[in-house]
């Protein structure tokens, strides 16, 4: 049997975001120039939000209110405000006044690693995330009337968060080892200011092509990603081990998990799982010859098209002769180049040595996750010595 081999098509891009990144608004969000910017993770700007500033949107945030009146009403009541907001503002964005997509073509042109959105989209995703113990965050002093950065000491019941910082001065030393405080959740701010976050982004710049350049980002370790689990949220990478740790797991099929997905989904099982019906169903090992004629295989006459999808064959790197080589998935119908499913060779007689390990049974990685990548045991046939997977959802 000869695997069917098609003509791939090219996708349509999709016309619509389905999610604004700043407020998260849902709906049909037309795409913008900034589409393209890989950190926003398929979000856009809605138009409410792009109807007033980004400093506007700070500032709902920071005193937690939605309406234009009352941010108006908390401005004139709060003494300090103007420059509190300004400061506060500027720590995200430079020039909060303006959408990074509003300014000059000559600012844009030389903003060639979209700094301006990369800022807007972490504090976005920042602020959204809940504070632990030991985190590093900044706040707006009303005393040096600056921002300070510090660490939270203990998160407390209502919105409330106790911090500290170190002395900054021989004044402040001489009052203590420790400057301790009450502050609302909802005013801390990410440590690092738009400023000091371009500095830790220029030191880490990957050598990527020219037209690439605006996919760089911060370092992956506390860049944010995308959880493919069922919470759908973007969250921001923390290894410290602890209580702080978001993640990304990294599942070789699916993608990055946060760590509630993670314990709530099983993905390391349901990741095991998967690995084993490859080595006891697919091709374990490389076949020789893989994606190219041969002639007399298996003793019959003619051409053959031997096919492989081994580790090394089924990888998507470039050069890959399997990019270029089409497939129809035998459980959906759905078409596939050799690096985008794999041979099942011995399913059905549970990894036994049978005819169909000779011929091309091609499925699409979606049919294999669909029935191996979930939580369940592996069982042995003493009889014959077969094996069979028990899914247990």
């Amino acid at each position: 049997m000869v695997a069917m081999v098609y003509k791939e098509d090219e996708d349509e891009s999709d016309t619509f975001h389905k999610e604004c990144f700043v407020c998260g608004t849902k709906g049909d969000i037309p795409r913008g120039e900034w589409s393209r910017d890989v950190f926003l993770h398929d979000k856009g700007l809605c138009k409410g939000c792009c109807s007033r500033t980004p400093r506007i949107e700070i500032l709902k945030r920071y005193i937690d209110e939605t309406k234009p009146e009352q941010c108006r009403q908390w401005m004139e009541s709060h003494g300090g405000s103007l420059d509190e907001l300004q400061t506060v503002s500027e720590w995200v964005i430079k020039d909060a006044h303006l959408w990074p997509h509003e300014h000059s073509d000559e600012v844009k042109e030389a903003d060639i690693y979209q700094e301006r959105w990369e800022s807007l989209h972490y504090w976005s995703v920042w602020v959204r995330e809940k504070r632990f113990r030991g985190e590093k965050v900044a706040w707006y002093s009303m005393r040096q009337k600056k921002m300070v950065i510090g660490t939270v000491n203990y998160v407390k019941n209502g919105g409330i968060c106790q911090v500290y910082r170190e002395p900054e001065t021989e004044e402040e030393e001489k009052l203590g080892n420790f400057f301790q405080k009450d502050i609302k959740t909802i005013r801390l701010m990410p440590p690092l200011s738009q400023e000091a976050a371009l500095k830790l982004m220029g030191s880490t710049l990957l050598p990527l092509p020219k037209h690439l350049l605006w996919r760089t980002r911060r370092p992956e370790d506390v860049s944010p990603f995308k959880c493919c689990g069922p919470c759908d949220r973007v969250r921001i990478s923390l290894r410290s081990g602890g209580v702080g740790w978001n993640g990304p797991h990294k599942s070789p099929y699916i993608g990055n998990f946060c760590k509630d997905c993670v314990s709530e989904m099983q993905i390391s099982e349901r990741d095991s799982n998967l690995q084993l019906a490859l080595q006891y169903y697919s091709d374990r090992e490389h076949r020789g010859f893989g994606g190219v004629y041969v002639d007399n295989a298996y003793g019959r006459p003619g051409r053959t098209f031997r096919t492989c999808s081994c580790s090394s064959c089924s990888c998507s790197s470039p050069g890959n002769p399997h990019l270029t080589q089409g497939y129809v998935c035998e459980g959906c119908g759905k078409k596939g180049n050799g690096c985008q499913g794999w041979f099942d060779r011995t399913s059905p007689v549970g990894g036994l040595s049978c005819t169909w390990e000779k011929e091309d049974h091609w499925f699409c990685k979606d049919c294999w996750i669909r029935m191996y990548w979930n939580p369940g045991e592996w069982e042995e046939t003493t009889a014959d010595g077969s094996i069979w997977f028990k899914c247990r959802e």
